[in-house]
């Protein structure tokens, strides 16, 4: 009897088990990610773990930006191609994601160029997330993503569609000097600390629908061009429109005429 016992406590404890395991994800080494796109091969990953530095700048394929003049305090910047398709749903990355890596003793900056489109749909950036001077030619979704620390996207260039719609950002939103030459979503998305959009500009227009800013929220020199919406948007903290334009107007005329209209 007290075998029989023992065997269905082993038992219990094994079933007990079993839910853990067929949640957890499987993971990826980020290094097997550089493979593939150094062997031309589409990324496509579903609810897995990225484990380590997933660096994107350490790729084969590398051009020396031009023109370069060859002088000491003249800084050597590299394009990184990544021309994979790149997909990540429902991904958590536990080490940084790196577009961007300056070296000041070698005085050389290295800068992702996607060449097709980027998924980052629902994934989780534990880490890191850096997109300095990253350029994104083809499609970018952010929808849904969160970013644990600062997700740093300044000066990046946007060529076609990118949304950030219902991302997260727990630690600063860096968008300063971005380009965005078509249309962009924030819509219901929500900023925790320091939403920076300083000097961004906004060609085609912007979504900010039922956007929560709890941090300061930075729109200094923006130029905003319609059709732009801040509809049910929360400002939670300190806002500055100083000297944001909306198609060359004030801004804050712009504001303050809706504000009457209501």
């Amino acid at each position: 009897m007290k075998k029989a016992k023992n065997s269905y406590t082993v038992m219990m404890a094994v079933m007990m088990l079993v839910p853990v395991f067929s949640f957890a994800k499987s993971q990826v080494k980020a290094s097997k990610i550089i493979d593939q796109i150094n062997d031309g091969k589409p990324v496509q990953y579903e609810n897995v773990e990225i484990i380590g530095d997933l660096d994107f700048t350490s790729i084969k394929d590398i051009t020396l930006d031009k023109p370069y003049l060859r002088s000491r305090n003249t800084t050597k910047t590299y394009s990184c191609h990544i021309k994979s398709l790149l997909s990540f749903i429902n991904c958590v990355f536990i080490g940084d994601v790196i577009g961007y890596v300056h070296d000041d003793w070698k005085n050389e900056t290295h800068n992702a160029v996607f060449h097709e489109d980027v998924d980052f749909q629902g994934c989780n950036f534990q880490a890191l997330s850096a997109f300095k001077y990253a350029k994104f030619f083809g499609k970018s979704n952010f929808e849904n993503t969160q970013f644990h620390k600062e997700a740093f996207f300044k000066y990046a260039k946007f060529s076609t569609k990118a949304s950030f719609s219902n991302a997260y950002f727990y630690y600063d939103a860096n968008f300063k000097y971005t380009n965005f030459p078509k249309a962009v979503n924030f819509d219901k998305a929500t900023f925790r600390r320091l939403a920076n959009f300083k000097y961004t500009e906004f060609p085609l227009g912007v979504n900010f629908e039922n956007a929560e800013f709890n941090g300061e929220a930075c729109f200094k020199y923006t130029k905003f061009h319609e059709p732009i919406n801040f509809n049910g948007a929360a400002f939670n903290d300190d806002v500055d429109f100083k000297y944001t334009k909306l198609d060359g107007r004030s801004f804050t005329l712009y504001l303050l005429n809706k504000k009457t209209r209501r």
